[in-house]
C-alpha cells in the first residue's frame, strides 16, 4: 500500500509534478472555502427567514390575542353596564272605566236645548229650528255657544225669540227677537252665541272656566254632548268617536252629529277640554259631514 510520504517523496523529486500538486491543493481549498462560504450563507439566510417568520407568526398571535382581550373586556363592560343600568320604566296611561261618564257629569250641566221659532209680523209661525248650545264665559258675560244654522233660518233670518232649557237643572231662559243685542253668529264659519242675562244658576255653571284644547292629535278620542231628540223627551245624548282628521278651522270625527246635536259641547277625552262645536252641515247646506268647529277659533 502506498502511503502518503512515499507520493510526497515522488512529488518532491518531479518539481513539476510537485508545483502542479501545490496548484490542485490550492484550487481544492479555495474551492471549499467558496462553497463553505456560500453553504453558510445559505444556511444563515434560511435560518433568518425561518427566524423572521416565526417572529412575524409570533406579532400576529399576540394582536390576536390583544384583539380577544379588548373584545372580551368589552363583553366584560357592557355586562356591567346593563347589571348596574336600572330597570327601564314604561309610562303606561290606563284610561279608567269610568271617564266618559266623569266627563258627561262635569260637561252636561253646561249642554243646553234650544229651540228657536220664525214667524211672520201678524204673529203666524212659519219656522222652527232645534240645537244644543254650551254654557261658558266669555267677553264679560255668560253666553251659550251654539251654531250658526240653528240661530238663522235659511241662512239670514233671525229668529223671532228663542228657548234655551237646562233640563238637568230644570232651568230655562227665553231670548227675545233682539238680534243684535242677544245674538252673534260668524260671517262665514259655523257658530252663534246667545247672550244670556246671568243668575245664580248661569253662575255657578260657569264659574269654572271651559278648559280650550291646544293639543289636538289625529286619533284622538272625543264625546259629543248634545239634545238629538228634542222634544221626544230622551234627554241628554252622548255619542263617542276621534279625531280623524283636519280642515282649516274643523276637525273632522267618526262620532255621529245630526241636526239636533248640532251646536253642543265636543270634549276631548285625554286633555279634558272643551274641543269645538259640533256641526252637522256645512254652511249653506244640511249635509252631515262628522265636523267640529274649533273652540279655540271662536272663543276669544
Amino acid at each position: 500500500m502506498v502511503s502518503w510520504e512515499k507520493i510526497f517523496n515522488l512529488l518532491k523529486r518531479d518539481k513539476d509534478v510537485f508545483i502542479l500538486f501545490q496548484i490542485l491543493c490550492a484550487i481544492l481549498v479555495i474551492a471549499l472555502f467558496y462553497f463553505g462560504a456560500q453553504f453558510w450563507n445559505n444556511y444563515k439566510e434560511e435560518k433568518d427567514n425561518m427566524l423572521k417568520l416565526v417572529l412575524e407568526e409570533k406579532l400576529a398571535l399576540e394582536e390576536q390575542n390583544k384583539l380577544r382581550d379588548q373584545q372580551l373586556q368589552d363583553l366584560k363592560n357592557e355586562l356591567t353596564e346593563l347589571k348596574n343600568k336600572p330597570p327601564e320604566v314604561k309610562t303606561v296611561t290606563v284610561e279608567a272605566k269610568d271617564t266618559v261618564a266623569s266627563l258627561v257629569k262635569e260637561w252636561s250641566p253646561r249642554v243646553a236645548e234650544v229651540e228657536c221659532t220664525w214667524a211672520y209680523t201678524n204673529g203666524a209661525v212659519y219656522a222652527k229650528a232645534s240645537g244644543s248650545a254650551t254654557i261658558i264665559y266669555q267677553s264679560g258675560g255668560i253666553m251659550a255657544v251654539t251654531s250658526r244654522h240653528v240661530l238663522l233660518s235659511q241662512g239670514k233670518y233671525a229668529p223671532r225669540d228663542c228657548l234655551l232649557t237646562l233640563p238637568g237643572l230644570a232651568a230655562s231662559y227665553s231670548i227675545s227677537n233682539n238680534f243684535k243685542d242677544n245674538f252673534y253668529v260668524g260671517v262665514e264659519e259655523d257658530w252663534g252665541f246667545i247672550k244670556l242675562v246671568s243668575d245664580k244658576t248661569l253662575n255657578t255653571i260657569t264659574q269654572k272656566d271651559a278648559k280650550l284644547c291646544s293639543n289636538v292629535e289625529a286619533g284622538d278620542r272625543l264625546i259629543i254632548l248634545g239634545y238629538p231628540g228634542i222634544g221626544s223627551k230622551t234627554g241628554l245624548t252622548v255619542t263617542e268617536g276621534i279625531v280623524s282628521g283636519f280642515d282649516g278651522n274643523y276637525y273632522i270625527t267618526s262620532a255621529k252629529i245630526d241636526r239636533g246635536n248640532s251646536g253642543g259641547a265636543a270634549i276631548l277625552v285625554k286633555d279634558n277640554c272643551y274641543l269645538g262645536i259640533p256641526s252637522a252641515s256645512v254652511v249653506g247646506t244640511i249635509e252631515s259631514l262628522g265636523r267640529i268647529l274649533k273652540a279655540s277659533f271662536v272663543i276669544q
